[in-house]
């Protein structure tokens, strides 16, 4: 039986119980963080904690544990669970509250942290590459959600909806200024005359991990990376475009609202950074 970890204690998955006043259940309030090991490695383990204190902090939510200690149990629970390649997901919510959306002092917040095998993406998608439209959810740039990982998740989720009702793998997001955010669930890049060019966190977007890692990556392979606003044009005539998150590393997209992209199989950059992200991730 797969073991969760819940302040403090690990459970049986299905025994696990949170209270159904718990304002993450009810209000979507509180930060998660969602992780990868590999060959029993939790890749950049410090960079997800350190974002979850900021974004916790943005909130105003005390994080009742400290990031040596958070460490220590992802690892207890990755070896309760025997796990080697795993996804991981950490979230805190501000605890139990009964009704209405006044903080209360004496809230206690509960710290959740699930794994469980991660069987990866199909090799074919990155042989071949994804489909995104860009649709009408738009992202607020200047709301101090665009750059947390909040509960509250539903925009990505409809703008996932919205392009998979579309015939299309991933949504791209824009933002109150028309230009691009990020997707669903991931960070875009975009690559034009061998210049990588991905939105700025001033257009709203989530510091992704995977995104940061990527740009040292460029960076140390001499490449230029660019962080600025990104009119919808410019996504529309790029050479390559690829997604970054943590779960898949590096997604090549062939095509925009049925726009091929290039000449409509995953770039040569793209291909470069993606086997360069899986070294990084196994070293």
């Amino acid at each position: 039986m797969n073991k969760v970890w819940i302040n403090k204690k690990l459970f049986n998955a299905n025994e696990a119980r949170i209270s159904i006043f718990d304002r993450g259940f009810m209000y979507g309030d509180g930060i998660f963080e969602t992780m990868r090991s590999y060959s029993g490695k939790v890749f950049e383990i410090d960079g997800h904690l350190d974002r979850l204190g900021l974004s916790l902090k943005t909130i105003g939510i005390k994080n009742p544990y400290s990031k040596i200690y958070l460490k220590k149990e992802i690892y207890r629970l990755l070896g309760a669970n025997a796990l080697k390649d795993a996804y991981i997901r950490l979230t805190v919510t501000r605890g139990e509250g009964r009704f209405g959306i006044e903080r209360k002092d004496r809230q206690k917040p509960n710290v959740i942290i699930i794994a469980k095998k991660f069987e990866g993406y199909p090799e074919r998608v990155f042989r071949k590459g994804i489909s995104v439209r860009v649709v009408s959810t738009r992202q607020d740039d200047l709301s101090p959600l665009s750059g947390i990982k909040s509960l509250n998740f539903l925009g990505h989720i409809i703008a996932r909806f919205q392009a998979k009702d579309a015939g299309a793998d991933e949504a791209i997001i824009l933002n109150t200024r028309a230009c691009v955010a990020e997707a669903a669930t991931s960070n875009v890049f975009t690559v034009k005359r061998g210049v990588i060019i991905t939105p700025s966190l001033e257009s709203g977007i989530l510091p992704g991990i995977t995104r940061a890692v990527i740009i040292r990556l460029a960076k140390r392979f001499g490449l230029k990376v660019i962080e600025k606003s990104l009119p919808h044009k410019e996504l529309l005539s790029s050479d390559e475009i690829f997604l970054t998150n943590s779960l898949a590393g590096v997604l090549p997209v062939i095509s925009v609202d049925g726009k091929k992209i290039g000449r409509g199989i995953p770039g040569e950059l793209t291909k470069l950074l993606h086997i360069s992200y899986r070294k990084e991730a196994l070293r």
